[in-house]
């Protein structure tokens, strides 16, 4: 099988090991099925476990991932992993994952409007219609300045302090499996943002990792929907995560509402990402 590059990949041994090679899941897609896990986190580990055993260094120096590896790959290279899977099942080399874009102009509570797509990915960013984003350096973190520093009052536990510089990181799909277990993540649109900057997040400049460890497990809220409040802040982090992008960026997408011509890309829509790995339907139903 051919090596691909990841988007992040991993660091052992003080090695960065960046690259992939995907092997048909022993088993076949209904493996992927096998798990108690329903979640799409819970599918891409299951799926990538079974996908690949080592990662390789641009040098094709080997790491062979263990079972701790695994929750530790980013939730960018996860999707990678995915999307080389499909390439083989499907045995295309531009594999097509249905897309349905809603749009805001023409539907109605009573009456949703949605533009199917069918497009492949790897054909845009072959055609240069999207973009796609790898590091020039092993390390992934990145500084993010606030504009209105935030204050953290100090307790029995932790210090407090004004503090004005964040550190985040792509989040891993250990990340990813943890949000979507959390009732309260889920619960609104909202929520599940603050719960994805506090999975980024890794620490508060001036703030002992302890103490940070310590407000980030307090139950019921989360670290940046308490004090990233200000709207400078919130737009501060999103720029960051934007300039500090790795992976497909599909901002410029062009997709227009089939049925009013509204614009309505910039994103991919991955509802319907496993489709391509899961049974025909005619047998799913027969089960």
């Amino acid at each position: 099988m051919e090596k691909f590059r990841l988007y992040t990949g991993l660091v052992r041994n003080g090695k960065w090991f960046n690259y992939a090679e995907s092997q048909p899941i022993q088993g076949g897609t209904l493996a992927m099925l096998d798990s108690g896990d329903k979640t799409g986190a819970g599918r891409l580990l299951t799926l990538i476990k079974g996908a690949i055993k080592n990662l390789y260094t641009e040098d094709g120096e080997k790491y062979e991932l263990g079972v701790a590896d695994y929750p530790t790959i980013s939730a960018v290279d996860s999707w990678k992993i995915g999307y080389e899977q499909i390439k083989i099942i499907t045995g295309e080399p531009f594999p097509v994952i249905p897309e349905n874009f809603f749009c805001n102009r023409c539907s109605r509570a009573s009456s949703e409007k949605y533009t199917e797509v069918y497009d492949s990915w790897q054909k845009l960013i072959d055609d240069g219609l999207i973009d796609e984003f790898f590091p020039t350096k092993p390390d992934c973190t990145f500084k993010v300045e606030l504009p209105d520093p935030i204050e953290i009052q100090g307790g029995r536990t932790i210090v407090g302090g004004t503090f004005s510089t964040i550190v985040m990181r792509p989040i891993t799909l250990g990340d990813m499996l943890s949000i979507h277990k959390n009732s309260e993540a889920l619960s609104t649109e909202a929520n599940m943002i603050y719960a994805t900057w506090d999975a980024s997040i890794i620490s508060v400049l001036g703030m002992t990792e302890r103490d940070f460890n310590i407000i980030k497990r307090v139950p019921g809220t989360f670290f940046t929907k308490t004090y990233i409040v200000t709207q400078k802040n919130r737009d501060a982090i999103e720029k960051a995560m934007t300039d500090n992008m790795l992976g497909i960026d599909a901002t410029d997408r062009k997709i227009a509402c089939k049925f009013c011509g509204e614009e309505i890309g910039g994103y991919l829509d991955f509802t319907n990402f496993f489709s391509p790995l899961l049974p025909k339907r005619s047998i799913r139903s027969r089960t």
